[in-house]
C-alpha cells in the first residue's frame, strides 16, 4: 500500500516561521508576528484562548496550514460559540490534492472533541475560489455582508462570515 502524500503535523514554536511564511506568501493580508505568537503565550499572563492549528505536507514539504479559535462565548457574549478558523492557506500549485481538506477535517474533529457544532470564517467578497471552496465543504453564508472588515488590502475590504454546521 502507498504512503499518503499529504500529512499534517502540529505547529511547534521551531515551524512557527513556517506557518508565517506560508501566510504571508497566500493571503492578501498580512500578519503581525504577535498574531502567530498567540499560539505559545508566555508567563502568567499569558492568554487562555484555546487554539488548533496543524502544517499540511505535501510530500513532506511545508505547502499549507490552518490556526483556529475556540469561541466558548461565557457570560453572554456577544462572540458566537463555536470554532472560528483565523487562518487556512495552501500553496496555490498545491492546491486540489486535498491539503485543504485534510485541514480543515482537523479543525472539525477538534470542534466536536470540544462539544462545539459550528465553525466559522470570514472570506473577502471577492475571493470567489475560496467561497466556492468552502462551500463545496458545506459552509453557508450567514448574514449580511460586513463593510469593510478587512484593513490594508489589496482587494475587497468587505467580507461574507461562512457558516457550516457538524
Amino acid at each position: 500500500m502507498p504512503r499518503d502524500l499529504t500529512t499534517l503535523d502540529n505547529v511547534y514554536e521551531n515551524n512557527l516561521g513556517t506557518l508565517m511564511k506560508l501566510s504571508n506568501s497566500v493571503l492578501p493580508v498580512q500578519y503581525p508576528e504577535s498574531f502567530f505568537q498567540e499560539l505559545f503565550p508566555k508567563g502568567k499572563n499569558g492568554s487562555k484562548d484555546t487554539f488548533f492549528a496543524q502544517l499540511g505536507y505535501y510530500s513532506e514539504v511545508a505547502v499549507g496550514g490552518i490556526k483556529a479559535k475556540l469561541l466558548t462565548n461565557k457570560k453572554g457574549e456577544v462572540l458566537p460559540q463555536g470554532v472560528y478558523i483565523e487562518l487556512l492557506v495552501v500553496l496555490e500549485h498545491y492546491r486540489n490534492k486535498g491539503i485543504g481538506t485534510k485541514l480543515l477535517n482537523y479543525v472539525e474533529s477538534e470542534c466536536k472533541r470540544h462539544f462545539q457544532h459550528d465553525i466559522f470564517v470570514h472570506v473577502a467578497c471577492d475571493n470567489e475560489s475560496a467561497i466556492e471552496w468552502y462551500t463545496k465543504h458545506g459552509f453557508v453564508r450567514e448574514g449580511d455582508v460586513l463593510k469593510n472588515y478587512y484593513k490594508n488590502t489589496a482587494g475587497s475590504p468587505d467580507c461574507f462570515i461562512l457558516k457550516k454546521h457538524i
